[in-house]
């Protein structure tokens, strides 16, 4: 706790512990002057940083403070914008990723419920004595000349009260070297301006529905013992439970019962989804059995409708709250219930910013508030299956399917077709068996997904004449063809440009596609099966769209589209009863990822698309090509084996020391000059090596994987050890390392990916 520095006052008023929403690890202790207020945690308040204002919010009270500190400049809001349950969840986050307290309560808060600190124009004393001597008709002050325009801007300031520079640039012509030149005379001054929460609408834009109206199916056995003991845990302390059900066992409708049971007694409820956007039937469910009482919150929503559904959360109006991974901020009162559905999806780790994994900080949520927490999934990650190893989760099994028709069959069952013995050419992308059972789909009157987990239509793009390869500017990777949009485009920065007519390098007009995108595979698909009702899902095709994806969906349901081909978003969750043959064309780029979780993402992105086929009254198929058949992730497919593979790679994991057997930690450097970066990176690691003893392994420093994104070099350093406190004492000496101005250092706990 660090005393504010700058123009002190005498310390008489009450002291206040403040984390401000900037990339600093410590508080700062400010002085409230008001006789008599003591802000509650949790307010939102603006405070001097030096020499400009900024926002923070009250983490303490302290007693005292060594010297004299500042007074806060404001309150923002009548209340604190972040009740204590909260709060307590953002220390531990803080603590635990190592992130600064301020900008864990910033990411915990909605847009629009944030104070906003910006740049502003002003008049001064001066420059408002100027501009009223103008209104009485005097035409100057002494010593000071005018000309109309600034007249003019000056007006428009005594007007306005204050102006960004940015509005006031755009309104009028030569206006920032005017301001400049008024500001010398000492007419006009910049000011660090906050803008307070934003108004919104009760209830806006939300999908509102008039009542409940879903009549609940019958559970099956095991639905219903996996009901019974997540119900009989209410209100019974913190519970854990791991929810393993098979693709289309109904997982679901155990939520819905049981957030059922606990609005019954009054208490509330969080769900939180993968990519919500991509689910909407989700949200159509929760909304038919529950009526009003759901609040969705997720990136898609306009931010004046997610700011609503947040105030109604918080006023105890709804409580249910179901939402992507930064839902689990949301001020749900008496929380017993926490639900994390496919509690394996990488989509739950923020990758940037605050780098927290969702499932883990819903865990934790749930560990506070003393309610039950269920993880779901089909697949569940090596992670949460070790916890039930060791007592932390008990797991609930669904075994069958609830649609009773499938439950009376097997699972689907897969056929692998070994590459290597098929010869084709560049454009027979289906080899013939998968092409033989996508006709007989066709001529039964039954439903295709064609699965490959890439866009575009061909992956990179090179000369057949000297062998270069058209890659990013900005990024170290190729740039992928898009042929429906005539472009080339990296999938990391997002760059796009022309197809040149000639090789860059030797400028001949040997320019070539390889490799195979999700567009290819629809133009291949449409020209071999023509009448065919062919669609494509991805990126590409909902353009991050809500609207777009639900009409596509509802056209899959509705069985006007014969076969879907699609990356990973095909696999969200969609119960699409039509659908009996699921092809998967290239799962060998995922396998052979430099990434030891490359061979459990595979295992567990095959499955998940597998359990698409086959769930309605007609029995699946599921054909995978593949060159390499004889790899654990496609073994263990073949018979839908998940606790075989399990088994298997938890003994590579603990051979080798990898999580869940060990913990990891990534440090991040990036900046313009890759000499700069790894001078940087040279010496984290040696400040990591003198503290890290024989407890903590210090791997690197090393070029990523991906070295450039964004223009920017990037350098990794990986630590690894099972003592949790040392990990963390390691991590914290490495990032302490002065760093040159343009470089930075980002650390990443329980890391997801190597890239």
């Amino acid at each position: 706790m660090t005393a504010a520095s700058g123009t002190s006052a005498a310390v008489s008023g009450t002291l206040l512990q403040v984390a401000v929403t900037l990339p600093v690890d410590e508080t700062f202790t400010y002085r409230d002057p008001r006789p008599g207020v003591r802000l509650p945690l949790g307010t939102e308040v603006i405070v001097p940083f030096g020499s400009r204002q900024v926002t923070g919010f009250v983490v303490g009270h302290p007693e005292a403070t060594a010297g004299s500190v500042r007074d806060i400049a404001d309150v923002v809001g009548d209340g604190p914008a972040i009740e204590e349950p909260i709060l307590d969840l953002c220390r531990w986050a803080a603590g635990y990723y190592l992130a600064p307290l301020g900008e864990v309560l910033r990411s915990a808060l909605p847009r629009g419920e944030r104070a906003v600190a910006s740049r502003r124009i002003r008049l001064t004393e001066a420059g408002r004595r100027l501009v009223d001597l103008e209104a009485e008709g005097r035409s100057h002050m002494a010593g000071i000349t005018l000309d109309a325009e600034d007249r003019a801007l000056l007006a428009r300031l005594r007007a306005a009260r204050s102006l960004s520079p940015t509005a006031l640039a755009r309104a009028t012509a030569g206006a920032t070297a005017r301001m400049a030149h008024l500001g010398k005379r000492g007419l006009v001054e910049i000011i660090d301006w906050v803008a307070g929460p934003s108004k919104s609408r009760k209830g806006a834009g939300e999908g509102k529905t008039s009542a409940a109206s879903s009549e609940p199916p019958v559970l099956n056995p095991h639905q219903q013992a996996a009901f019974e003991a997540c119900r009989a845990a209410l209100g019974k302390g913190y519970n854990g439970f791991l929810l393993h059900g098979i693709t289309g066992s109904g997982k679901t409708e155990v939520y819905l019962r049981l957030i059922a049971e606990a609005r019954a007694q009054g208490k509330g409820a969080l769900v939180l989804v993968p990519e919500i956007a991509l689910t909407p039937q989700l949200a159509a469910r929760f909304r038919a059995r529950f009526g009003d009482d759901v609040a969705v919150l997720h990136s898609a929503l306009p931010p004046a409708d997610r700011l609503a559904a947040w105030r109604r959360l918080r006023s105890g109006e709804v409580g249910i709250a179901l939402g992507a991974r930064s839902a689990v901020f949301a001020p749900v009162r008496a929380l017993a219930v926490v639900v994390v559905d496919e509690e394996h999806d990488g989509s739950f780790k923020q990758e940037d910013g605050v780098r927290y994994h969702g499932r883990d900080l819903a865990v934790m949520r749930a560990h506070q508030a003393k309610a039950v927490v269920v993880l779901g999934s089909a697949t569940p990650s090596l992670e949460s299956f070790r916890n039930v190893l060791v007592g932390r989760f008990r797991r609930l099994l669904l075994p069958t399917r609830a649609n009773p028709a499938a439950a009376a069959r097997p699972l689907p069952p897969v056929e692998i077709i070994d590459l290597r013995r098929h010869l084709m050419g560049p454009d027979q992308l289906l080899a013939p068996p998968l092409l033989e059972a996508v006709a007989q789909a066709l001529a039964a009157g039954e439903q295709t997904i064609l699965f490959l987990n890439r866009r575009g239509f061909s992956t990179l793009m090179h000369c057949q004449a000297c062998g270069a390869v058209l890659r990013c500017s900005s990024c170290d990777v190729s740039m992928t063809l898009h042929r429906g949009r005539e472009k080339l485009i990296c999938h990391y920065c997002g760059r796009a440009a022309a197809i040149p007519p000639r090789c860059p390098a030797c400028k001949q007009a040997a320019l070539q596609g390889l490799g195979t995108g999700t567009e290819r595979v629809e133009s291949v698909v449409r020209a071999l099966f023509p009448s065919a009702r062919v669609a494509r899902l991805d990126r590409d095709t909902t353009d991050g769209q809500r609207d777009r994806l639900e009409k596509l969906l509802a056209r899959v349901h509705e069985r006007e589209i014969d076969i879907l081909v699609g990356t990973q978003m095909v696999t969200k969750g969609h119960d699409f009863g039509g659908v009996t043959l699921v092809g998967v064309l290239q799962p060998d780029q995922g396998m052979h990822l430099p990434d030891f979780r490359a061979a459990e993402r595979t295992f567990q992105l095959l499955e998940q698309v597998a359990g698409r086929a086959g769930r309605g009254d007609r029995p699946g198929r599921i054909v995978v090509q593949t060159f390499c058949p004889e790899h654990p992730a496609i073994q263990f497919l073949r018979t839908h084996d998940y606790e075989g593979f399990v088994r298997d790679e938890l003994a590579r994991r603990e051979s080798a020391s990898y999580p869940p057997f060990s913990r990891m930690i990534a440090l991040r450097l990036d900046g313009r000059d890759e000499a700069s970066v790894c001078a940087a990176a040279t010496a984290a690691a040696a400040h990591a090596r003198a503290q890290a003893g024989t407890a903590v392994l210090v791997l690197g420093p090393a070029e990523a994987p991906i070295r450039r994104l964004r223009g920017r070099s990037r350098y990794q350093i990986w630590l690894r050890g099972t003592d949790r406190a040392k990990l963390l004492a390691v991590a914290r000496a490495a990032a302490g390392v002065t760093l040159p101005r343009e470089v930075r250092l980002a650390i990443d706990v329980d890391p997801q990916s190597v890239l």
